[in-house]
């Protein structure tokens, strides 16, 4: 067998292992890759991440109606103690008089602060606000005492104080947990991925702080302020059914309806006790 005959014979078995080994096949892969058969490619989660399902956000009405709402007291009130703070001498030095209890915060005419107003039965999904919603610890007290977070927002709980906070959140549909704070200037970040009515917050370090905080899946709510007032804005038109809530007079339902574009009044009364 001549030289030529041998050179050319080697080189065909060398094809054939070649196609054998998968060369066929990697070519054919490139080849399908350029295809555009039209269909669309979705990306699964390794096991080390988690996939969420989250509809298409609910758009806000051009309709959208404005709940104007106050909220008063009947009746007097019992007179709020005065805070003792001189257990932590770095709180107290931050008042130059006494602090009250912020259980009841009520106006003369019956104003009644910090009654949290939320719409219970709010119609579709809504995107998550890119705004993280703050907890801060400031004079040995929460701001704000009241207020509410959507499912997924996420909460930046800071302390301002020169002095340790133990933030304890009493969670019972969510997960509770329970930080140390030591460093003034500290902000934890957190995240609650279910909804849930009310969760209180306290500080194991100093027994008059405390907060509550409405876990919501929608963003219409509202906080009364130290006149009164509450707005919800932004509500598009139907029948929804109000909560108003006070940690010392409790839980209150009302139906209300709203038109496009109206600014409804409502008005929660509670009953001093």
């Amino acid at each position: 067998m001549s030289m030529r005959k041998f050179l050319s014979l080697m080189f065909a078995m060398l094809t054939v292992v070649t196609i054998a080994c998968g060369g066929g096949k990697e070519a054919a892969d490139v080849e399908d890759e350029g295809e555009d058969d039209g269909e669309e490619i979705v990306a699964t989660a390794t096991s080390s991440e988690t996939t969420a399902v989250i509809a298409a956000p609910a758009a806000v009405s051009a309709d959208a109606a404005t709940i104007v709402g106050t909220a008063k007291l009947e009746g007097a009130p019992s007179k709020m103690g005065a805070i003792s703070m001189g257990a932590d001498p770095a709180c107290q030095a931050q008042h130059s008089a006494p602090m009250m209890a912020q259980d009841v915060v009520a106006g003369a005419a019956g104003e009644l602060a910090n009654v949290l107003v939320y719409v219970k039965n709010a119609p579709g999904s809504f995107p998550v606000p890119s705004v993280a919603a703050t907890l801060d610890q400031k004079g040995c007290q929460y701001f704000p005492h009241v207020s509410a977070i959507q499912v997924g927002q996420t909460l930046e709980i800071k302390n301002s104080d020169p002095t340790l906070h133990n933030v304890h959140a009493l969670a019972k549909v969510n997960k509770e947990f329970n930080e140390g704070q030591p460093v003034q200037g500290m902000v934890s970040k957190k995240v609650f991925d279910k909804p849930e009515e009310v969760i209180k917050f306290k500080c194991d370090v100093h027994g008059w702080m405390n907060s509550y905080m409405a876990v919501l899946p929608h963003p219409f709510h509202g906080v009364s302020n130290t006149g009164g007032s509450f707005t919800i804005a932004n509500l598009p038109p139907g029948t929804y059914t109000l909560v108003g809530w006070h940690e010392k007079f409790g839980k209150q339902e009302q139906q209300v309806t709203v038109g496009a574009k109206e600014s409804k009044p409502v008005t929660f009364t509670f009953k001093a006790s």
